[in-house]
């Protein structure tokens, strides 16, 4: 009996086995690869967007619009509204971070109805402060520059229908747990109410809400 067809069966099968693991195995560091590059994409945009924070927060003259605020709403003698005009800190990043990792914590203790009827308690109404300080945020280059990257992240948030469904899913979806850490700051123990004022401000201009 010839041997030779059964070689030559035998030699195509092993190449087409070999050939079949190679493509799993590219395929698999193409899909590794390519959740490797959307991680750092998200990572990249949450830590612009804690910059731009920090450096809408640590504005001089935002802050300078918001203690005015303060003032003509609580009065000179408010005593946290006098420790705060003369000592400001400063926020840094790091700062941030452990606070949207608290944030982050808060929204998952913190029903939603628990979540909307904190919102409701805190209303930025004050259309005036948040025109001032939109004004101050359209003259700093560096702020603009911070934006308009965030705007041009990538969204890769449209459904089936190929419909976008929110702007920006990781940046909006980080600025809510900020706000979330502020908001409950500022409404238990009154503090933190600068930095809710600028994310919310952030927020709108990011179209992450109304």
């Amino acid at each position: 009996m010839n041997k030779n067809p059964l070689i030559g069966v035998s030699i195509i099968a092993v190449v087409l086995l070999i050939l079949a693991t190679l493509t799993n195995v590219v395929g698999y560091q193409t899909v590794q690869t390519s959740n490797q590059k959307t991680i750092n994409s998200e990572v990249d945009q949450q830590d612009l967007l804690f910059q731009t924070i920090v450096d809408i927060t640590n504005n001089k003259e935002i802050q300078r619009i918001i203690l005015k605020s303060q003032i003509n709403r609580d009065g000179f003698l408010n005593p946290e509204l006098r420790y705060s005009i003369f000592n400001t800190p400063i926020l840094t990043k790091n700062q941030l971070k452990n606070m949207y990792l608290v944030g982050l914590m808060l929204s998952k203790t913190i029903s939603k109805s628990k979540i909307h009827s904190l919102l409701e308690r805190y209303q930025l109404n004050n259309q005036r402060v948040q025109k001032e300080i939109t004004a101050v945020i359209e003259k700093d280059d560096t702020i603009n520059r911070e934006l308009t990257q965030l705007s041009n992240s990538k969204c890769n948030c449209r459904n089936n229908s190929g419909v976008t469904y929110w702007p920006f899913p990781v940046i909006c979806s980080v600025l809510g747990v900020v706000v979330l850490f502020f908001l409950f700051l500022t409404l238990t123990i009154g503090v933190g109410d600068k930095i809710l004022e600028t994310t919310f401000i952030l927020g709108q201009k990011l179209n992450c809400w109304p």
